[in-house]
């Protein structure tokens, strides 16, 4: 089984230059942060829209809230930035150059997955066991935790991922903030509930 993470910029055609050259930069570096991570395969494909392989498939949706986070607290935005994301879970048939030209029910599920999610949210889709029902709709559950996050906040959870949870104390020096900052943020955004998600994900997906 593999993972593919397929998104797409929430109103791309109406965001303003400054915003969409800067949306696009940051997933182009964050592709790259991911294949020295995780050793995905990534793209930048039809000019707004981003797809991912994850041979190891565990890590997909932790690189699927990272990226939410860091385009929703990309700090010289005029506005947020949105993205769609649909995580597909199942097998690749073929391995194309590149990720938009490769097969499989992974690609199949991410991509019809993509069609159904509302704008600016994140969903899975499998082709497993009744599980993953319920890690379908502790997703959504995920999701709307996620969309209810301020600029700040997305920060804050993006760089605690990445460093693959801190101390409050270490994530404090890292952001230049005090610990009573971090430890209220992560507080309020439910961080703790992100973590157990991620863990209870990435130990079941893995089997």
């Amino acid at each position: 089984m593999i993972a593919v993470l397929t998104g797409d910029l929430v109103d791309s055609t109406n965001m303003s230059r400054q915003d969409y050259q800067l949306a696009i930069r940051l997933m182009e570096h964050y592709i790259q942060v991911c294949q020295k991570r995780f050793n995905t395969r990534g793209e930048i494909y039809r000019g707004d829209a981003i797809q991912l392989i994850f041979s190891q498939p565990q890590y997909a949706m932790r690189v699927a809230i990272e990226l939410k986070s860091l385009l929703i607290s990309a700090p010289d935005a005029t506005k947020p930035i949105g993205i769609t994301l649909s995580v597909g879970l199942g097998d690749q048939l073929i391995e194309g150059s590149t990720p938009s030209v490769s097969q499989g029910s992974a690609f199949t599920l991410s991509g019809r997955g993509l069609d159904i999610t509302s704008s600016g949210h994140m969903s899975l889709h499998h082709e497993g066991s009744d599980f993953y029902d319920a890690l379908v709709l502790a997703t959504q559950f995920l999701d709307h935790l996620l969309c209810s996050h301020t600029k700040i906040q997305a920060n804050v959870l993006y760089h605690y991922l990445l460093a693959d949870y801190p101390t409050h104390s270490q994530l404090a020096t890292a952001l230049g903030t005090s610990q009573q900052n971090v430890t209220k943020h992560l507080t309020r955004m439910g961080a703790e509930l992100v973590k157990q998600y991620l863990t209870l994900y990435e130990a079941k997906v893995n089997n």
